[in-house]
């Protein structure tokens, strides 16, 4: 088995900065997403931070590291992307109090696995069959009350900030990450985004434009447009994997690995 990807990331209609940032690394099979946040443009340093200490760590990994699991070298190389960032801020009154969301993934063919871990609300899905699947939990303030109250009503959440996050690398010096495997089959799509898609293109929407774009650098195209076409208030991105029962293809629709400009 094998893995191929696409990723773009567009400015939206409404920001002057995109402070989301992807990364793919088909030489390691891992992919990741970072949306960051703060003021003076201090988000952009966030993203980019995680983004660049993910791809580090993997790139600069010894025997020791090699010799532990996919899922545990994903997760400390988020943990050390968290710390990276909160030194950053913590030197600087300019970037103190900056962070980003974060969702990362390593697919394992060894152990026919797709592991992601997670911080913050951008999102993992799994594409299988027609059917779409969220694979991470929002760590935000409505989604942390619906796990706690599951009765809630639309009117109760009403009350709620809708952009409160409640997890995210760099707020603090350490970070609680959630990782989880899924077992893969082939034919399978993995969706890496930015609340900038998923917040603005539904589900459903998001499982028919992949399925029609057979092409990973179309469908990411098209997603886009498609949450640009519902408003565009945010910055967004979207990474798609597939998993292959054999090597034929090449990793990457090239065409696909380069940031959109702003419309």
């Amino acid at each position: 088995m094998r893995a191929t990807a696409a990723g773009l990331s567009d400015v939206g209609r409404e920001r002057v900065h995109n402070e989301d940032r992807y990364i793919l690394l088909p030489e390691f099979n891992v992919y990741v997403v970072a949306d960051g946040m703060g003021g003076h443009e201090a988000g952009e340093v966030a993203s980019r931070i995680a983004a660049s200490a993910i791809a580090g760590y993997f790139r600069e990994a010894n025997g020791k590291r090699r010799k532990a699991s996919t899922g545990d070298r994903l997760r400390a190389a988020v943990t050390y992307a968290n710390a990276r960032i909160f030194a950053h801020a913590d030197d600087s009154r300019f970037y103190r109090g900056m962070g980003t969301t974060v969702v990362a993934a390593a697919f394992s063919p060894r152990e026919r696995k797709f592991y992601v871990a997670h911080a913050g609300d951008s999102r993992c899905y799994l594409l299988r069959n027609g059917d779409i699947s969220q694979l991470t939990r929002d760590h935000s303030l409505i989604a942390d009350a619906l796990l706690e109250r599951p009765d809630l009503t639309e009117r109760d959440l009403a009350y709620l900030p809708r952009n409160v996050i409640t997890r995210a690398l760099g707020i603090g010096p350490s970070v609680d990450i959630d990782l989880r495997a899924e077992r893969v089959e082939a034919g399978d799509v993995f969706l890496l985004c930015s609340d900038g898609l998923h917040g603005l293109v539904d589900d459903r929407e998001i499982a028919r434009i992949v399925e029609d774009n057979a092409v990973l650098a179309d469908a990411c195209g098209k997603l886009i447009d498609c949450a640009n076409e519902n408003g565009g208030r945010d910055n967004i991105t979207a990474v798609l994997i597939r998993i292959e029962e054999t090597a034929s293809a090449s990793w990457s629709q090239r065409q696909g690995v380069k940031s959109r400009s702003a419309r």
